[in-house]
């Protein structure tokens, strides 16, 4: 059976705390067939692209902790912390409850809420914008 949590952690080292846009790493880990559901909002592969592409022209750093990471067949539980500094210095934390699920090898979906926890309330659609 694939490792689909490691997946999970690499990814989110690859993409999201990486300072710099990967377009090459995003292909790799992701679906052309991707879609995201995100606080009742669903984002495509390429609006997926222009969300990473906004997160790393508005923040500083991001770094992620998860709480709970469970596997099940091709599907990917998380219960993770997402904290940041965005590029006026203002520091952005929020909670996010995702479902990956994988097929072939790459991720094909996530559904997933998430919840600012600490932050300005410019700053809320951190998880969806694009």
């Amino acid at each position: 059976m694939n490792n689909y949590k490691k997946t999970i952690r690499t990814m989110f080292k690859d993409i999201f705390e990486n300072p710099t846009f990967d377009e090459a790493a995003i292909d790799g880990y992701f679906s052309t067939e991707y879609i995201q559901q995100v606080d009742g909002k669903i984002i495509n592969f390429e609006q997926f692209k222009q969300h990473v592409r906004v997160l790393k022209d508005s923040m500083k750093s991001v770094s992620a902790e998860f709480k709970t990471l469970v596997q099940e067949d091709n599907i990917v539980f998380s219960n993770h912390l997402i904290s940041g500094l965005n590029k006026e210095d203002r520091s952005v934390e929020g909670q996010v409850i995702a479902e990956f699920t994988f097929k072939d090898g790459k991720i094909i979906s996530c559904d997933e809420l998430t919840r600012m926890t600490k932050g300005d309330e410019k700053d809320r659609d951190l998880g969806s914008r694009h």
